[in-house]
Order: structure tokens, then sequence, then C-alpha cells
């Protein structure tokens, strides 16, 4: 016969109240930063971590992370704070860390002319879509979960990217004439024909975080394919014959 549903072995694991003495102390430690962007800030430091931390700081770090999804070493607290009051949130501070658009300049250069340098370009704005759109389907390189979950959000959300590497990608293509389309049916066809231990010099691969390798194609090497996918040859049996020649064992 089953339990009766209020048995205490039903019940889900409840987790016990913090410490009155460690409530004021995250209180004190994280001000005016409110819980959610508190998690936000927490996943950001987490994938780009400002400071090192011993084996005791690792293991209070994550006690509390994995409690509630918030750090509470002071440190890293100190660095969030210290965005947070310059206006930037956890995604600008991720951005302008090198790896995106540099917010805390773009928002420099607003200030003192009203006229900041457009990374597009002169890419009209549906263009601009499409682009984003296609370059979140074949992202460039792996910058960490943390960061290309808030890559992904804010372009599916505002539907243009503001990330320099994706926007350099896009402009690249499109420079060596490229559809969006045509990027995303070269980038399928490329994928189809890995082959384990050996690399192809036609295909340009990257190395993000935690060593995973991203493919990212060099656009000047793929206009043959180009010019031939345009004149009605089948992409599959074009990007077999094109990589072909170029498989160099690694083993």
């Amino acid at each position: 016969m089953s339990a009766p549903e209020n048995s205490p072995g039903n019940r889900p694991a409840e987790k016990a109240p913090l410490p009155r003495e460690l409530r004021e102390l995250r209180e004190q430690l994280w001000g005016p930063i409110p819980p959610h962007e508190r998690r936000m800030w927490s996943n950001a430091l987490l994938d780009n971590p400002p400071t090192d931390l011993n084996t005791i700081g690792k293991l209070q770090n994550m006690q509390l992370y994995e409690r509630d999804g918030i750090v509470m070493n002071r440190l890293w607290v100190a660095v969030a704070r210290y965005w947070d009051d310059l206006g930037l949130t956890a995604y600008e501070w991720l951005l302008q860390r090198g790896t995106l658009v540099d917010i805390a300049e773009y928002k420099r250069n607003l200030e003192r002319n009203n006229e900041p340098t457009d990374p597009w370009g002169d890419c009209p704005e549906q263009e601009r879509r499409e682009w984003t759109a296609a370059t979140v389907k074949f992202p460039p390189q792996f910058l960490g979960a943390t960061v290309m979950g808030l890559h992904d959000r804010h372009a599916k959300q505002t539907g243009i990217t503001n990330s320099k590497t994706w926007i350099d990608l896009a402009l690249e293509f499109r420079a060596a004439g490229f559809t969006p389309e045509e990027f995303i049916e070269l980038n399928t066809q490329v994928r189809k024909f890995h082959k384990r231990g050996y690399e192809n010099t036609l295909v340009t691969t990257t190395w993000g975080t935690r060593n995973i390798q991203y493919i990212r194609l060099d656009a000047q090497k793929w206009t043959n394919w180009l010019e031939r996918y345009r004149a009605g040859e089948d992409p599959v049996e074009l990007t077999k014959e094109l990589l072909e020649p170029h498989w160099v064992s690694t083993q």
C-alpha cells in the first residue's frame, strides 16, 4: 500500500534557514543589489573569477551558492558592487571584460559626444537581425556557460547582438558576399564532414573557455563554395569535394 501523501518521508527536504548573523553579513556585503541581480552577478563571477580562492574559500563560496545561488566571497562581491555602482549590470560587466563589446567605453563615448562608434557599421537593421539569428545558431567561440546564456538571451530579446566577436563574424561573411541564409547553409554542411583524428585546413577553429573547440570558418576560404552553390550545385557534394583534399591526420 502506498504511503499517505502527508507522510514525512514523502516531503521534499527543506533547507534550514540561514543563521541571522549570516543573513546580516550577506545584506552588508551585497548592499542595494536585489536578490535576482545577486544571482546574475554570482554566475558571472563564477565563470570569470576575479581572484583565486584557497580550498576553504571555495568550499564556503560554493556551499552558499549551491544553497541559494549567491556567492559570499568579500572580494568577489566587492567587484560586483564596484561595477554596479557605475551602473553596469552583470551582463555588461561580462561584455566589458574584452569578450564582447566594451559597454563601459560605449557609455563614456555616449556621454562625451552622443555619437559612439557603431560596431555594425553601415549594415542595415534588418540585416543585423538576420545575421544575429545566424551567428547565434553558429557561434564563433565558447565563452563560458553564463556568458553564452546571457548573450543568447540578450540577442533574442533585442534581435541584434552586441557581441563584437559575433558582429565581426557576421561582417566578415557579409563582406565576402554571403547572405545570412548562405552562412547557415555553409556551416550546416561543413559540420557534417567532421572526421575524428583529422583536421581540415579549410576549417578554422577557435578555443574557448574550458578548452571547448568551436568551428569558426574563414569567409575568404569559402568564396568558391558560394559561387558554385549559387550556380546550383548540390551543397552536400560540393562541400565534400572542397574539403576532401585538405584533411590532415593529427594522429
